[in-house]
């Protein structure tokens, strides 16, 4: 066996889901312990009620409808939006790979067509969303200058990652059923079955090792965002009374 695919696809998926488990973990730890929590979440955003309902609603609205990207340009709020939710769809499907519709009663058929057209639809908005949030940071000075190593190559990372992604389900249209879920359940069973590696064709392969390489980047740089609503100081700690001057020109 080529040594090349052991350690890609053998090891480094090992390496790649301990780095983010244990790094989640260690952000989460450092944001929960730390005091005097504080960050963007606690500034520019709709007020609501001190109720877990409400909380749990406030973070619903954050997370499906971006509604405090209002507040800032359009093209982040635009492209943000066709990102997440392509992202979104497009990993629901990946989800199937650990446990197969088929085990429920769904066609194989109805499955690939449905990886095909609402995969392919979910898998282009997100691709379109990528570009549209990579020329904005070009274009737009105050954005470049505020642009990190972090940012640019999460960004071109995930544009890859994307790209050759469409670039499978849309041209290629592999039967990832058939080649790509066995290698995903034997991995989490423990035993990588890399004689399904050897038939992967190179898009199959680059695809793979940039979804390993994207889990295992996601705790050391902004990535780690989906996670910070865990510890956001403005969902678990109750809101800050105001009194006199403050109060009486808000009520007015």
């Amino acid at each position: 066996m080529d040594p090349v695919t052991i350690i890609l696809y053998g090891v480094f998926p090992y390496i790649s889901l301990l780095l983010f488990a244990g790094g989640v973990l260690y952000r989460l730890g450092s944001w929960l312990s730390a005091s005097g929590l504080t960050g963007l979440y606690s500034v520019a955003v709709k007020g609501y009620t001190w109720s877990f309902g409400s909380r749990l609603g406030e973070v619903l609205k954050r997370v499906f409808l971006l509604y405090t990207l209002t507040m800032s340009d359009k093209m982040l709020l635009v492209g943000s939006f066709l990102f997440h939710w392509g992202i979104w769809i497009a990993l629901l499907g990946h989800a199937s790979m650990i446990i197969p519709p088929e085990q429920f009663g769904m066609p194989k058929e109805t499955h690939k067509a449905i990886a095909l057209y609402a995969g392919g639809t979910a898998g282009v908005m997100s691709l379109i969303g990528l570009v549209i949030l990579l020329i904005r940071r070009i274009v737009r000075s105050d954005v470049r200058r505020l642009s990190f190593l972090d940012d640019w190559f999460a960004l071109i990372l995930l544009l890859l990652l994307v790209a050759v992604g469409n670039y499978q389900t849309l041209v290629l249209r592999p039967d990832y059923m058939e080649t790509v879920a066995p290698w995903v359940q034997s991995v989490l069973a423990g035993s990588p079955r890399l004689e399904l590696v050897e038939h992967w064709d190179f898009a199959t392969k680059l695809h793979v090792f940039l979804a390993l390489l994207f889990i295992a980047y996601v705790p050391f740089g902004k990535l780690i965002h989906p996670f910070s609503f865990l510890a956001m100081p403005t969902l678990w700690k109750s809101p800050t009374k105001l009194y006199g001057y403050i109060l009486a020109k808000i009520r007015g």
